[in-house]
């Protein structure tokens, strides 16, 4: 896999154009994150006029609650965080008060370490209202693994 950033002989930069006018939305890695903060601003600045996309229902950005039947999709989720644990080298962020059943994220191994570096401490989200990006799993109800520090917003 070989990712780039095209930019037109005039400047334009291609990826940065696609999300600002909604036809696309943030999917980074955690081995290319140097413009996703740029990034991340053309898909606000397309979702804040609908454009594209943002028009229809299925880029809807999801409540937790929203996400137990979601398995297997891309989805931006956003909520307030319940509760906060590390458990050996896995840290969990919980949005309900049952973990076996609720929205959780879970960031584990050298993620951990991409968040430090980053001065993110998971441990201090308890409380916040987040917006996350990943892919949904099932595992004691509706999860994200995040594999970098890009994939979340801090809101408040």
């Amino acid at each position: 896999r070989l990712l780039a950033h095209l930019k037109r002989d005039d400047g334009l930069w291609i990826q940065g154009e696609v999300l600002r006018l909604g036809m696309a939305r943030v999917y980074s890695f955690p081995d290319n994150r140097a413009v996703v903060g740029r990034m991340l601003v053309a898909e606000q600045s397309a979702r804040d006029l609908r454009r594209g996309i943002w028009r229809h229902p299925f880029y809807d950005i999801r409540a937790p609650e929203e996400t137990g039947q979601l398995a297997g999709r891309f989805e931006l989720v956003q909520g307030t965080v319940m509760d906060v644990a590390e458990t050996g080298k896995r840290t969990y962020i919980n949005f309900g008060e049952d973990w076996r059943t609720d929205f959780t994220l879970t960031i584990e191994g050298k993620a951990r370490r991409l968040f430090r570096d980053a001065e993110i401490d998971p441990l201090l989200l308890k409380g916040r209202t987040v917006r996350v990006r990943g892919w949904l799993k099932s595992f004691n109800g509706p999860m994200i693994n995040l594999t970098h520090p890009e994939q979340i917003e801090i809101l408040d």
